[in-house]
């Protein structure tokens, strides 16, 4: 598996440099910051922009063969419309004909029509969690004894990660945090503290969520912790051997994602840590996002639970009945947790080797099959610089994406 390090050259060098294709991307990881954007090499494209500028200085209504990479973060047009307005990249020569993203949202759609440009998905946080986990393939199965019934890691819970505060305050509310994993930490750690989200004008939380978490953790006299207090960004592509046993204790693991509040199909890294651990989870994120996931080959769990929540569109009503799964699985005993762990197995040593084993062939394939199509219909357009993909062997590209 090559490293995250080198992917987008891998994809340079084998897709967009044949193509003669412009990338821009965003360093350093998960910004969005315009100021942040720049070309994936400058050495690299100097003479290409040069062309590019004179071509459309003949051609001024043509689009140029510019590409951007908005894969890492979700995408939002305030924040894109920012960074088209600080790059001056209305200019004809360097507006691009391709956004790469790593999800399916209308926003998308519309930004690509009203800007005239082609989107290019795939699953960015794929190729993410098999670069992160890719030790953990070769660990023996460990015989943990199930001791507890779930865990769940909350570190970020402002602004869009708001979401997570009303899910621990219904689960202390229901006394389903007692003898679990939990985490929730009451500290500002520099994006806020909880109070200033339950204060914040603008916040997503409901007033009926803000009164649930007021009333509920208000009420502890510290924060939850399960492996370490202070949060950070690079925690959620975190694991080693020992945070593996950690978690191996619990049977269910709640995974709350990046997205919750918004209609994207978008799944990170996070959703991939159960299936590391050969565990259930439940997926605390958008609508949609279960069914999502196993479009991509892997099962989910509707033979022990309800998995409806993945229908519902109200954001706390979708949270109250995730818990209420928690609460009905809180009946059983431990032996009875071991039991339906044994009787999950199978499933689980089926995500685990479908993740390690032909996952990594699906979302290669989708990647070149997309970037293909995308050519396509950028150059279909009257408009587009036409692009020339005639001397790439996309099979091939497949089969290095793949190794």
């Amino acid at each position: 598996m090559f490293s995250l390090e080198n992917f987008y050259y891998i994809l340079y060098s084998n897709l967009l440099k044949p193509a003669n294709i412009n990338p821009y991307l965003f360093r350093p990881f998960g910004s969005t910051a315009s100021e942040d954007l720049e070309p994936l090499n400058s050495n690299i494209f100097s003479e290409h922009d040069k062309k590019i500028r004179y071509f459309n200085h003949v051609n001024p209504r043509l689009i140029g063969n510019n590409l951007i990479f908005w894969d890492q973060e979700p995408f939002f047009e305030k924040s894109f419309n920012q960074v088209v307005v600080d790059r001056d990249w209305l200019t004809s020569y360097k507006r691009f004909g391709m956004i790469v993203v790593s999800e399916h949202s209308d926003v998308v759609d519309k930004v690509c029509k009203d800007m005239i440009t082609n989107k290019w998905y795939y699953f960015f946080h794929g190729f993410a969690a098999l670069d992160w986990y890719r030790d953990y393939q070769y660990f023996p199965e460990l015989e943990t004894h199930i001791s507890k019934l779930f865990i769940s890691f909350n570190r970020l819970v402002t602004k869009d990660r708001s979401y997570r505060l009303n899910l621990v305050a219904n689960l202390l509310e229901r006394d389903l945090v007692k003898n679990n994993s939990v985490s929730l930490s009451l500290n500002d750690h520099g994006w806020g503290s909880w109070k200033d989200e339950l204060q914040d004008p603008d916040s997503k939380l409901s007033p009926q969520a803000k009164k649930i978490i007021f009333d509920q953790i208000e009420n502890l006299s510290d924060s939850l912790i399960v492996d370490q207090e202070s949060p950070q960004g690079s925690l959620s592509a975190y694991m080693d051997y020992e945070l593996i046993k950690l978690q191996q204790q619990s049977l269910w693991h709640l995974v709350t994602e990046t997205v919750f509040y918004y209609d994207k199909l978008h799944l990170t890294e996070k959703i991939f840590k159960p299936i590391v651990c050969r565990r259930p989870f439940i997926l605390v994120g958008a609508p949609g996002n279960l069914a999502y996931l196993k479009s991509y080959g892997f099962k989910t769990f509707d033979h022990w639970i309800d998995e409806s929540y993945d229908l519902e569109l109200d954001h706390d009503r979708r949270i109250s009945m995730i818990v209420g799964q928690i609460e009905n699985l809180s009946k059983l005993s431990i032996a009875q947790l071991n039991s339906m762990y044994q009787e999950m197995k199978p499933v689980l040593e089926y995500n685990f080797n479908h993740l390690y084993g032909s996952f990594k062939k699906i979302i290669a394939d989708e990647l070149v099959n997309n970037f293909e199509s995308a050519i396509a219909v950028h150059n279909h357009s009257s408009m587009a610089n036409k692009i020339d993909v005639s001397n790439i062997n996309f099979q091939q590209v497949k089969t290095i994406l793949s190794k």
